[in-house]
């Protein structure tokens, strides 16, 4: 069995993959009160271990925990291990969520590709014609954007996380979820139709995936795939590779 791990900013996801599917997950907060929910999967007879981090000082924490439930080293992915073309300045500044995705759309989807990945930052990745990783664009996520006017509007945040039915707001907190969640769908489309622009493809593959993911994708007017599990296909993608 493999255990799949996705270190993120908010949210840290442990996945298991057994017989060509995914037989179980669990979702973390990206803290240290994290072993009571993550020394359940000892139940599982786990044999490898792959991680993808944007979250340097939890790396460590979780592949000891790995060696203590499981006595098996980690491998963490990074731009040298994951078999992917990164044509940009600094490949090793690449995040591996981001290695993760375009790997994982070359794979299932096909080239050239755009993967929205709408998390706590959002990220745009790009993949050209031959499945390189060719850059891309890094904007706030939806709840760092919101942060400020939640705090002046002294609102409870779940309530704004919400699109609402019309853009003109009648109240606070309608105005907030008008401004917050169909702006932010403007954007995506925005940002989309921009690269597709720049690069001229016709008809690229377009992915949507991260934590927003699901709550943004039927309100996107423009043809895409959903893909919730992108980031840990990438991983098995990559261990696979790696142990073959």
């Amino acid at each position: 069995m493999l255990l799949a791990i996705d270190i993120g900013n908010s949210h840290v996801v442990c996945a298991i993959y057994d017989s060509k599917k995914w037989i179980h997950n669990i979702r973390i907060p990206s803290n240290m009160n994290f072993w009571q929910k993550f020394s359940s999967l000892e139940k599982y007879d786990i044999t490898f271990a792959t991680i993808s981090s944007v979250v340097p000082r939890l790396t460590p924490i979780y592949t000891e925990a790995i060696k203590n439930l499981f006595h098996i080293e980690s491998l963490i992915i990074d731009h040298l291990n994951s078999n992917v073309e990164l044509n940009v300045d600094s490949p090793n500044e690449v995040g591996a969520d981001r290695i993760c995705n375009s790997i994982a759309a070359k794979e299932l989807f096909g080239c050239p590709a755009i993967v929205g990945d709408i998390g706590s930052a959002t990220n745009y990745d790009v993949i050209d014609e031959s499945g390189a990783f060719i850059g891309g664009a890094i904007a706030p996520g939806l709840k760092t954007a919101a942060n400020n006017l939640i705090e002046k509007a002294a609102l409870l945040k779940e309530t704004l996380f919400t699109i609402p039915n019309n853009v003109v707001g009648k109240n606070t907190t309608t105005n907030l979820q008008s401004g917050i969640m169909l702006g932010a769908i403007d954007i995506i489309e925005g940002m989309f139709n921009r690269i597709e622009t720049e690069m001229k493809w016709d008809k690229p593959y377009r992915i949507i995936t991260g934590g927003f993911g699901e709550l943004i994708s039927p309100n996107l007017e423009f043809t895409h795939s959903l893909a919730p599990n992108l980031t840990i296909e990438g991983i098995r993608i990559i261990h696979k590779r790696n142990t073959h």
